[in-house]
Formats: structure tokens, C-alpha cells, sequence
């Protein structure tokens, strides 16, 4: 074995490859979404920086956190991104030890769109709906899935200021942030919680228009972080690789979309590779993902107070000091420089 690595090493020299190529590999199994904001983690799988640190990455797809955690927790998938969710935060009071290494995506200052409560075009265009309370009695679709997901958050933060409960509007899970774009189509619905890029293409198609863009209310939250499994978090050497690989395509998002640096050479790799195909919308749109991978714990813990309040946490708000890893992304920083 040490002769085949050798031999390999010393032909990658010849042919100009990194050194690392020349390594054995190490196989990571990462669940994905497949929605367009996971834009980061797609470019940098698609620009082979996991390739360049020895890693070979197998994709899974699920529809977000809540269905990875028990996979994450045997170890089946060693690395996953998804909301905070009370699913997540019960298995952390029951001692899996799942732990939360980076911040994938956040909302970031009191103008960010990334995450919205946006409602039908027409009744804003009427004037029948000009604020949050004229929801009241309305069909609000509450996010994907069922209950437990950050936009039960955002109804918390919105409503509960205004004196309206969850039993004042008429609250509605749906499949998938796609099905509200055509609930918002087939007016099937009144109002709802949106993530962009679907926010601009909502306007553009003049279905839908935003009404309180997370950032007026919440700027920091976390809306979804990178989890490892247990025993892949102790696997340092493959975690910190895993690590650098994801930040390097989080900063060339963040090139492109904020900076303009090769800005259309990166859109056309989305559309290629991930669901929505309109440019114009890709261009439009922003995500924000901290450049060093720092994750907001005061806000984690936030959240678990107000899915404890509505009873979807059983036991204490978790000890996030327990297990949020700060370990892998302070070493990528190392190797990457900071931003």
C-alpha cells in the first residue's frame, strides 16, 4: 500500500495535481436539500475543493434537519445542515451528542430578505393587507413540513408583540417552500413564510410581496447550521478538511453575490446543478453565511426558549455549550485566513 501511495504521489507531482489528490481518500456522507440555499456547499462541491482535501463526498437527499437527525445520530450521514428544530434540540437533551460546528445560514441585517413573511400581491396592491395584524382570521401558510420549524420562530416574534395568537389566523403546513410559491399562485393562501431566493421570484412573477423581511425583526437569527455526527466530529483530521472545503465555497458565494467577482461564471454553476434556472433571480437574490463559520449561540438558545414555550421541547433548553464545536472552523480559519 505504502508503494502504490508513493508511486501515486510521484505521479501527481509529474502531472501537476495537488499532492493531496495523490492521497488515500476518505468518504463523507453529507445530506442535502437540494434547495437553492444550500448555493455555498454546492459550489464548493462543484469546484472540487472537498476533491482537494482528500475527501470523497456522497450526497443524500432529505428535506431538511429534522429527517437527518437520527441518521446523524447512528452515524449514517456525517454531515447535515437544517433549521434548529425541536426534534434537534430533544435529542440533545437525551445526550446525542450531535454536534453544531458551523453557521449555514442566517439572517443578516434589518433589510435582509433571506427569510420573509410575504403576503398575496393583490391584497397588498388593495390595501387589504398593509401590516401584520390585518392577518388576523387569514390562511397563513406557517412553513414547510409541519410544526417545529424556524418560521414558528418568526410567527412568535411577529404576532405575539400584536396581541395575536396562533389560534387568531388560520395556520397552514405545507409540502415545501415550493408548494407555497403555487399556493400564493392559485391564492389558496393569504399570506406566508418565504426563504430566497423563492422571496424575489415571488415579486417578480407578482404573486406575492413581502411584508416583514426577517431582518426588521430579527437580524442574527440562525436559520440553518452544519451538524456532524458524533463520531465523525472525532474524526478531527476528515472534520477540519470537511471544514475547509465548506468555507471556501460560502467566501466564493459571497465573491460573487456581494463583491461581484465572477458573479455570472457562479451563476450559471447554480442553475446548472440546483433547481431554480433564472438568472435574473440568482442575481437578485442574497444569502448570508458567516465567513468563518461562527454560529450565534444566544440566538440558538432564543429559539429553544420559544419552542419550549409553544410545548415542543420536553426537558430544559439545551446546554448549548455542550455542543456547539467551535474546534473545526477556528482550525479552517487557520488554514484559510480570516474574513
Amino acid at each position: 500500500m505504502l508503494k502504490l501511495l508513493a508511486a501515486a504521489a510521484i505521479g501527481a507531482v509529474l502531472l501537476g495535481l495537488p499532492p493531496v489528490l495523490a492521497q488515500e481518500r476518505t468518504k463523507v456522507v453529507v445530506g442535502v436539500s437540494g434547495r437553492p440555499d444550500q448555493a455555498g456547499l454546492e459550489l464548493a462541491l462543484r469546484r472540487g475543493y472537498f476533491e482537494r482535501q482528500g475527501l470523497d463526498i456522497e450526497t443524500v437527499q432529505a428535506s431538511g434537519g429534522p429527517e437527518f437527525t437520527s441518521s446523524l445520530a447512528s452515524d449514517q450521514i456525517q454531515v447535515a445542515s437544517g433549521s434548529p428544530n425541536p426534534g434537534l434540540f430533544n435529542a440533545l437533551n437525551r445526550g446525542i451528542d450531535i454536534r453544531l460546528v458551523a453557521d449555514f445560514a442566517h439572517v443578516g441585517d434589518k433589510d435582509d430578505r433571506t427569510f420573509s413573511l410575504m403576503a398575496r400581491a393583490d391584497l397588498m396592491d388593495s390595501g387589504a393587507v398593509k401590516t401584520p395584524k390585518d392577518l388576523k382570521g387569514r390562511i397563513i401558510s406557517i412553513g414547510p413540513r409541519g410544526p417545529g420549524q424556524v418560521p414558528d420562530v418568526f410567527y412568535d416574534k411577529i404576532f405575539s408583540p400584536l396581541g395575536i395568537s396562533r389560534n387568531d389566523t388560520d395556520m397552514r403546513y405545507l409540502g415545501s417552500f415550493a408548494d407555497v410559491m403555487a399556493a400564493f399562485a392559485s391564492k389558496a393562501i393569504d399570506a406566508g413564510f418565504q426563504i430566497e431566493p423563492l422571496v424575489t421570484q415571488a415579486e417578480a412573477q407578482h404573486i406575492a410581496k413581502v411584508l416583514v423581511p426577517a431582518g426588521a425583526v430579527a437580524p442574527g437569527t440562525e436559520l440553518s447550521v452544519v451538524y456532524y455526527s458524533p463520531a465523525f466530529a472525532k474524526r478531527t483530521d476528515a472534520a477540519t478538511k470537511f471544514m475547509i472545503g465548506f468555507l471556501e465555497g460560502v467566501r466564493d458565494y459571497y465573491d460573487a453575490f456581494f463583491l461581484n467577482k465572477n458573479r455570472d461564471a457562479t451563476i450559471a454553476l447554480l442553475i446548472e446543478h440546483l433547481p431554480l434556472k433564472d438568472p435574473k433571480i440568482w442575481a437578485q437574490s442574497r444569502q448570508f453565511t458567516d465567513l468563518n463559520g461562527r454560529i450565534n449561540v444566544a440566538d440558538l438558545e432564543e429559539q429553544a426558549a420559544i419552542y419550549k414555550k409553544l410545548g415542543m421541547i420536553s426537558g430544559p433548553v439545551p446546554d448549548f455549550k455542550k455542543f456547539v464545536d467551535t474546534a473545526f472552523a477556528e482550525a479552517a480559519v487557520k488554514k484559510l485566513g480570516a474574513r
